[in-house]
């Protein structure tokens, strides 16, 4: 996958809505149909829509405002993982999100809508040119319009779970009409077009594509399935789970820390999409994930961090195991986790803990000292999707700390195996979904355990087990067993508030989340979920002054 410069972006910077620039003017420095009308000029709207995925935009800058992986929008409003950084200060926006003290004026929310909206107008871009190039000139044209519309649907995905409203904009709006197209569509008719985008190239889109990150025709399938998931059509989502279970492309990894540790492994058999980073451009740090530059560590395997995004006192508890290494749905929150407590192995690939080694770093185990403000945020730090100290694929051996060529997963076979387990159990076949649960946590038996820092001797003590026989019998414990089991298996990946607000049970969650935690973590004190309300961020006030009009508060603001 060829990577754009921002000379190239810069050219649809329409997007922007709400924008008065984009709102009162005609847009200046825009090429014209002819000179876009060349397979060349096509390609390069088509890469710079594949990289609008990084969020990476000049006048947007930093990116960790509007992160392309949301874990500030996503992970740091649920149960799984606190802001971080300096105190409840350091970002207080970030702040704001985890006690849900939110308000349509905070400057993040219209930093993520406009990052959405630029992305969403890069794509735009590159289909109206895709629709005027001749076929003959361009034999991919039919394909690249279907990549281009799973893109659109992804990025009006995201703008679905986190603002519930919002404007639907195509390849058909001028530049003219953008500024009167309302965000008055229902979420029924929202949902309705986001599925279209998926479902369009179907039956273009190829198997396997000939460059790595290009979605196919199983991306497409997987996203439908997820947009089906999230308006609980079972029957739908089953079938398309299906599509890409059965497609004999996909399967687990052996090693965690393949998925989590080594770029190498980018575009295994476990990556159905991700968004790609690289450190081959001939630049110092390349095409990096500037968004998550905040989420590693301060200790010394990278020379230094800024300690965001940490994992909850809560979700490492959620990692005990009982006698039959299975979880603890009930109590495991009771006390807090003690190295006599058995565990789960994958906390200690996913959780830096004190005295369990880092990765592959060797001058020392992890220690508390490596985790920002420790007295506000306790001892522990996020540990997956974090590139190994040593990789030859990091920027630089300093800053930009733990920043390299790793990928960021937005689907993996494992969530489209818990959507096919999800849907199974709603449509009353539990032993089956049991069967998909076992296949991840067989896995996560047999994958290598982390080890003591220069020994065989296991870190910790590791237990893990499988469901048997009548256990998922009963649908309520087989529904609890696939919803904890997304929890483990996907932490810190940005997708634990989205499953507590489609499954309904957000108010009741982070709430006893908040009064049990705020004992240990006095910066919740204040925090509270407020159902109804909380569900979603509101549409930036910024925004609706700059529509004058055109724009409405969603329903959960006004």
């Amino acid at each position: 996958m060829k990577y754009i410069k921002s000379t190239i972006l810069g050219l649809m910077v329409w997007a922007s809505v709400g924008c008065e620039s984009v709102l009162e003017t005609t847009p200046k420095g825009l090429l014209t149909d002819e000179q876009l009308n060349t397979a060349e000029a096509v390609d390069g709207l088509v890469t710079a829509a594949y990289a609008s995925m990084k969020a990476h935009f000049p006048g947007l800058d930093p990116t960790f405002f509007h992160p392309p992986t949301n874990w500030s929008y996503r992970d740091v409003r649920s149960d799984d993982a606190y802001k971080g950084g300096g105190g409840p200060g350091d970002i207080i926006e970030y702040n704001q999100m985890e006690t849900f003290n939110n308000t349509p004026d905070i400057f993040v929310f219209e930093r993520k809508w406009r990052a959405s909206y630029i992305a969403i107008g890069n794509v735009n871009s590159a289909i109206r040119a895709l629709q005027r190039i001749d076929e003959g000139a361009y034999p991919n044209k039919e394909v690249r319009i279907a990549e281009m519309r799973v893109l659109r649907g992804h990025f009006y995905f995201d703008l679905k779970k986190n603002f519930y409203s919002f404007p639907y904009i195509d390849e058909s709006h001028t530049f003219t009409d953008i500024g009167n197209v309302a965000n008055d569509l229902t979420s029924e008719q929202l949902w309705e077009l986001i599925e279209a985008d998926f479902a369009y190239g179907l039956d273009i889109l190829p198997t396997v594509q000939n460059e790595v990150n290009r979605a196919n025709k199983f991306v497409a399938h997987a996203y439908l399935a997820k947009a089906y998931i999230f308006q609980e059509k079972w029957q739908q989502a089953s079938e398309q789970a299906s599509e890409v279970i059965n497609s004999g492309l996909y399967s687990l990894l052996d090693d965690y820390e393949k998925l989590y540790s080594m770029p190498e492994w980018n575009n295994s058999p476990e990556d159905i999409f991700s968004i790609s980073f690289s450190v081959r451009d001939g630049s110092e740090a390349g095409v990096i994930n500037w968004g998550d530059l905040l989420t590693s560590p301060m200790g010394p395997a990278y020379g230094g961090g800024d300690g965001f995004h940490r994992p909850t006192q809560n979700l490492v508890n959620a990692f005990k195991t009982d006698e039959r290494g299975l979880p603890m749905f009930t109590t495991f929150n009771n006390s807090e986790l003690t190295a006599d407590d058995f565990v789960d192995p994958r906390l200690d690939h996913a959780i830096g803990r004190p005295g369990i080694p880092w990765k592959d770093f060797e001058g020392s185990v992890y220690v508390e000292n490596w985790a920002r403000s420790s007295n506000v945020y306790g001892p522990y730090s996020k540990k997956k999707n974090i590139i190994s100290p040593n990789s030859s694929y990091r920027a630089t051996a300093g800053f930009p700390w733990a920043l390299g060529a790793m990928d960021f997963p937005l689907i993996k076979f494992t969530d489209v195996l818990l959507w096919k387990a999800e849907a199974l159990i709603e449509l009353g076949n539990t032993t089956e979904a049991m069967m998909y649960v076992n296949q991840i946590r067989e896995r996560a038996a047999n994958a290598p355990f982390v080890t003591q820092l220069g020994s065989d001797e296991l870190a910790a003590n590791y237990r893990i087990g499988l469901y048997e026989g009548g256990d998922f019998a009963d649908p309520v414990f087989a529904t609890q067993a696939v919803r904890f089991e997304r929890r483990l298996e996907l932490c810190l990946e940005g997708h634990r508030f989205y499953d507590l607000v489609r499954w309904g049970v957000a108010d009741q969650v982070l709430n006893t989340f908040f009064t049990e935690e705020r004992n240990i973590r006095p910066h919740l004190n204040a925090a509270q979920f407020t159902p109804n309300r909380n569900e979603y961020l509101p549409v930036p006030q910024s925004e609706i002054d700059r529509s004058q009009g055109v724009y409405t508060q969603n329903r959960f603001y006004r």
